[in-house]
């Protein structure tokens, strides 16, 4: 069963926008902010840095072969904008076909799964404020390689809309979740699937995603599930999301929910926001090791594709907990290394689309 392309899934994959014509675009972004963050300890309790938050460059495209038929490639590289990350490191790399019959992917790139986390963070899932800091991680797992990847050796499929309704399904043949290890190749024992549904009937959005990660020798697979559900009344946007993960770092009953809410308002220029998120208690890593992350900031727009913000970001970690706070396309996060900080962080942020 997990051999097979899970056919459940959400267009935000195809947030690629496929020209009809043979020419290359250049894209990308330079998003910094300044960030003062502190904890509530009593050593190594503030300090000030310049964060790159997934500045890249990229260049884009599609060619018209007729009858319908189109080839589409996409090549994305990370650059620093702050000056002390390494460039041009991979991102979102592919090449496909696009058709009546929907897209084909082959490369790299974010799972359905984590598209669903973003369609329901209100911080852009960069800012300090993302709801990745406690979706993404995976407990008692390899850091960084939790439930947010951004997958090699993918195979993927878009579907046409269906009414209301996208699919988007992908088939990981490889990957390096299993202790760090390199994927063990024969038979695609270290292969994992990812799939979701989405759609928007008048002004509610839903959108349902689930992830499996398989591996050699492993008893248990961890699995997530993830609900996002979207409404806006005029200026107003209300946001659900829940998660359900279970069996993580391939250990059995390793299981967390993370779940928040969140509101925006948009006045002119202006969009004004806050979200709330909750991790529950792992009962399997004991007491008191959940928390919750508390965000509120204001977006201005100076023009289409440039935006200034400020914001005030909290993460209350319990006596056993020590969720880092900025999450995984912040540039700069902190954690203590003490269980049970508080986490606070103002930044002041610039984000410019070309």
């Amino acid at each position: 069963m997990k051999k097979k392309v899970l056919t459940a899934a959400v267009a935000a994959l195809v947030a690629v926008p496929f020209a009809a014509s043979a020419d290359t675009t250049l894209f990308g972004q330079l998003h910094t902010s300044i960030d003062v963050l502190s904890t509530d300890s009593g050593a190594n309790d503030s300090a000030i840095a310049v964060s790159s938050n997934t500045s890249r460059i990229g260049v884009k495209g599609a060619h018209d072969f007729g009858n319908g038929l189109k080839g589409v490639y996409h090549a994305e590289w990370g650059i620093s904008g702050s000056g002390d990350e390494k460039n041009l490191n991979s991102r979102n790399t592919f090449v496909g076909l696009a058709g009546g019959f929907g897209t084909v992917l082959l490369g790299k790139h974010d799972t359905p799964l984590k598209i669903v986390g973003r369609k329901a963070d209100l911080f852009w899932s960069t800012q300090l404020g993302q709801n990745r800091s406690l979706t993404h991680p995976m407990d008692n797992g390899v850091p960084g390689q939790g439930w947010d990847l951004r997958a090699p050796n993918v195979i993927a499929y878009v579907s046409p809309k269906l009414g209301p309704v996208t699919i988007i399904a992908a088939y990981v043949t490889d990957h390096t979740l299993a202790g760090g290890s390199a994927p063990i190749k024969e038979n695609n024992d270290n292969d994992a699937v990812s799939a979701l549904a989405m759609g928007q009937i008048g002004p509610v959005f839903a959108a349902v995603g689930y992830e499996q990660h398989n591996a050699a020798g492993a008893a248990d697979s961890p699995t997530a599930l993830r609900v996002t559900l979207t409404g806006n009344v005029g200026p107003v946007k209300l946001v659900g999301f829940y998660q359900q993960a279970k069996d993580q770092g391939f250990i059995a009953g390793n299981d967390r929910d993370v779940y928040g809410v969140g509101a925006s308002f948009k006045a002119g220029s202006n969009t004004f926001k806050g979200q709330v998120y909750q991790a529950d208690n792992n009962d399997n890593l004991g007491a008191d090791n959940g928390a919750t992350l508390i965000a509120v900031g204001i977006d201005h727009a100076l023009a289409k594709n440039t935006q200034v913000y400020a914001q005030y970001a909290q993460m209350d970690n319990e006596a056993n907990a020590n969720f880092a706070l900025g999450g995984a396309g912040h540039g700069t996060n902190t954690k203590s290394g003490a269980n049970g900080e508080v986490i606070s962080g103002i930044s002041l942020g610039i984000r410019l689309k070309f």
